[in-house]
């Protein structure tokens, strides 16, 4: 009898771990789609756009909406220089940062946000406001020491590097996948842990009686 007992509580213990790993399968199968980062689908100026006019704002868009977090707009001149004044405003899925007065020359954009799933994203691209300098450099011979601010062009880079370290964070790198594989294993553990206790006492009263 106490054979017995222990050996169909066995075998619910089996089919509750079965159920809970063909669930976690499940979900490892149908969760990569939804779990997937989101990415800038456009922006405003396109990069390497030559524009005839200094732009006002630049506008990003993203494939789903962003969360409203540390999401960050840089705008770099040849020197180097951040020329934001102000903070970017979301609108959903898309993120618009105003602009001052621009003059003409070469400008690196460097983003960052954090999509809807919780992880920070970054990218970059650049557009040109007038004639780019290279050319002005090689129509006038004069004009090549103008050209010298090419060898500050790293410093965008730099400014770049500067967003990075938010995503060192430990509560935004988790995501959602690790939670639901915590909770799961959790879960059954807990369900193991049951039926062991279950099994052990019925056990006990059949010896008992």
């Amino acid at each position: 009898m106490t054979t017995s007992l222990f050996q169909h509580a066995r075998a619910r213990a089996v089919l509750l771990a079965a159920a809970l790993f063909g669930a976690l399968a499940l979900f490892l199968v149908a969760a990569p789609p939804a779990l997937a980062h989101d990415e800038l689908v456009s922006s405003t100026p396109a990069d390497g756009t030559v524009l005839a006019e200094a732009p006002t704002e630049i506008e990003l868009v993203f494939s789903a909406e962003l969360m409203d977090l540390g999401n960050q707009v840089v705008l770099a001149d040849a020197s180097g220089a951040n020329l934001i004044e102000s903070e970017p405003v979301l609108n959903r899925e898309t993120l618009v940062q105003p602009l001052p007065a621009l003059e003409g020359g070469e400008y690196q954009v460097t983003w960052r946000a954090v999509s809807s799933d919780g992880h920070p994203i970054t990218g970059a691209f650049s557009f040109t406001v007038g004639a780019p300098v290279s050319s002005a450099a090689a129509t006038d011979p004069a004009a090549a020491g103008t050209a010298t601010p090419t060898a500050t062009e790293s410093a965008p880079e730099e400014s770049a590097t500067a967003i990075a370290p938010g995503e060192t964070s430990g509560s935004v790198t988790f995501g959602p996948l690790g939670w639901v594989l915590t909770a799961l294993g959790g879960a059954l553990v807990g369900v193991i842990i049951y039926v062991i206790v279950v099994a052990v006492n019925k056990r006990r009263r059949g010896g008992n009686a």
